[in-house]
């Protein structure tokens, strides 16, 4: 999907060569992702659909960029102190947090999303809370009035909340794609003392369809080094700290 949209068009050949895989793979993934709606196949490869401006499915953007994601989640993970209680986003950048957190004592995570409590599971010496609710596929996140009743009902407080967004900039504030996960992260920033959006390169200075909070509502800003200066110049004189694990996290 990367090299669709940077190029409109690819060739079922040239793929295969690129990904060193067979043409009939190629052949099935593409014939997937038409299904999706995200392209369109025509003889020897495929078209990026002109209409189409959704986010790639949830499985492709959960693999892609794993390197840049993963140095993002230990620059996340470095903040987090023995014996907290921190929130974690839903998201595809947020469960690369959790295998830096493994030598941490003490910790409670809440969690939102499915795939960060898989990533919890796989470490019993960390206190895991899921927030149920009604299942936001897309977003392998739990959303609705359940999951908020679930944060209220035992008026949970955390020392640190990690927040995914659809994007952040001085000017928009904290924004989000999928209206239906905003309540959720309203509701993680207001019981937290302390707040950090996560989010890759591609979503700094932008804004997307809903409004969560103002960028100063988030004391850091974990992201890569793929972010554009202007935006995280504008952000940091919002009085928000940039951190990236390049930068001596």
């Amino acid at each position: 999907m990367d090299l669709l949209r940077a190029e409109n068009a690819v060739a079922v050949h040239a793929l295969a060569l690129r990904m060193n895989v067979s043409e009939s793979t190629i052949r099935r993934d593409l014939a997937k992702l038409e299904e999706q709606g995200v392209l369109r196949r025509i003889h020897g490869g495929a078209l990026l659909e002109e209409d189409v401006q959704m986010e790639p499915p949830f499985e492709l953007r959960a693999i892609s960029h794993r390197a840049e994601k993963d140095l993002v989640g230990r620059a996340a993970a470095a903040l987090v102190q023995d014996g907290e209680v921190i929130f974690i986003d839903g998201g595809t950048t947020t469960p690369f947090i959790v295998p830096h957190l493994a030598e941490r004592r003490g910790l409670t995570v809440v969690t939102c999303g499915l795939n960060v409590a898989n990533a919890l599971s796989r470490n019993p010496n960390i206190q895991t809370i899921v927030v149920g609710g009604e299942l936001h596929v897309e977003s392998q996140s739990f959303v609705g009035p359940l999951a908020l009743e679930a944060l209220r009902a035992y008026n949970i407080r955390c020392d640190r909340a990690f927040i995914a967004s659809g994007g952040i900039s001085a000017q928009h504030g904290i924004t989000n794609r999928i209206l239906d996960r905003i309540p959720l992260k309203r509701q993680a920033i207001e019981i937290s003392r302390w707040v950090a959006v996560v989010a890759d390169g591609s979503k700094i200075g932008v804004a997307a369809l809903g409004y969560v909070a103002a960028v100063e509502a988030a004391h850091h800003l974990v992201t890569d080094a793929s972010a554009p200066q202007q935006g995280l110049d504008e952000i940091a004189a919002r009085g928000v700290q940039v951190r990236m694990w390049d930068q001596g996290a």
